[in-house]
């Protein structure tokens, strides 16, 4: 019997994907304003601008005549989402939606698709909206509906008994996925955050993940620190195994065959890891690289990344890619925000 999902998931027009994106996003903050809040946050990195939770406070002053002994506010904002299922809304189209705005309220502007608009469109976007001078700043951001899906993931991970939320984000990744809103392509490249793990990821060669996790298939993974992909590495295998009680390597799924070489090299790796106080020897998920090879692809826009963060390799280098020493190179002279 097929698992009844909260999506609707059959028709694909851009009007039912809007619907079931807004749905997403009502669910969400049903299930907790905060939740709401922090992944609009999230998606935007705009971490001090947008609220939806009133600030409850006392004794504020009065701009200068007086003192207010209670005083509750919510920030007035508007949201404007143009959604195309894979392709590109004109930009003077999209500049129009400037109009629906008010003065005196937070405004965003995202446009959504499976694919972002290129570095030059997202500068002349950004442009084009701060020279309307009848309005303050207009926030834009192109974001694909893998950004949701890894966003409500993040959020989910750091809520991990929270039923309502884990079921709204494994409901909302299978509808991308079975609706083909999410890349497939066979040079998609999944860089990953790496944080205070970074030197085991790349002394052994790979990356750690809850198993718990899901994922959508990808052939390159990059190790993401301080701004920058450092490292990139063709995926050679994804292992979820453990340490049993006599620090014996099991197997309890992978996506191909596990080699005696690769047992050997996640063994070691897992070993180090929990020596190091990451205890990572149980429930979790390996992916195993070869190839491995330095890089330096930059994002330009000020905040870091939320854990994943997914390129299409056609995209940012053309289709004639030629191997990964010459993909790593070439990642070094293109940027990303």
């Amino acid at each position: 019997m097929a698992v009844l999902n909260q999506f609707q998931q059959y028709s694909q027009g851009e009007n039912t994907v809007t619907n079931n994106v807004l749905l997403m996003l009502s669910n969400l903050y049903e299930i907790n304003p905060k939740y709401y809040e922090d992944y609009i946050k999230g998606l935007t990195e705009e971490s001090d601008q947008y609220e939806v939770i009133p600030r409850f406070e006392q004794q504020i002053g009065n701009r200068g005549n007086g003192i207010i002994d209670g005083h509750i506010q919510i920030k007035a904002s508007k949201i404007i989402i143009e959604t195309k299922l894979h392709g590109l809304e004109w930009i003077n189209k999209l500049l129009k939606y400037s109009e629906s705005f008010d003065p005196n309220e937070y405004k965003l502007l995202i446009h959504l698709s499976s694919k972002r608009y290129s570095d030059l469109d997202i500068d002349r976007i950004k442009n084009e909206l701060s020279v309307r001078k009848e309005l303050e700043k207009i926030n834009f951001h192109s974001l694909t509906y893998q950004d949701l899906v890894d966003q409500l993931k993040e959020l989910a991970s750091n809520y991990q008994y929270e039923h309502y939320l884990q079921r709204l984000n494994e409901h909302f990744e299978i509808y991308c996925i079975n609706m083909g809103l999410m890349p497939r392509n066979k040079n998609l490249l999944r860089a990953m955050a790496c944080g205070q793990s970074y030197d085991l990821n790349v002394k052994h060669q790979f990356y750690f993940d809850l198993a718990s996790r899901g994922y959508s298939d990808f052939k390159y993974l990059g190790i993401y620190k301080s701004k920058s992909v450092r490292y990139i590495g063709l995926v050679e295998n994804m292992i979820e195994a453990e340490l049993d009680e006599k620090n014996s390597l099991v197997i309890k799924n992978s996506k191909n065959e596990v080699t005696n070489e690769q047992r050997k090299k996640l063994k070691q790796a897992i070993q180090d890891s929990v020596d190091k106080g990451w205890g990572i020897d149980k429930n979790h998920r390996f992916f195993l690289l070869k190839d491995f090879t330095k890089t330096d692809f930059k994002k330009t826009s000020p905040g870091g990344i939320f854990r994943v963060r997914y390129f299409n390799l056609d995209d940012v280098l053309g289709k004639d890619l030629t191997g990964i020493k010459a993909i790593a190179e070439k990642l070094k002279s293109k940027t990303w925000e």
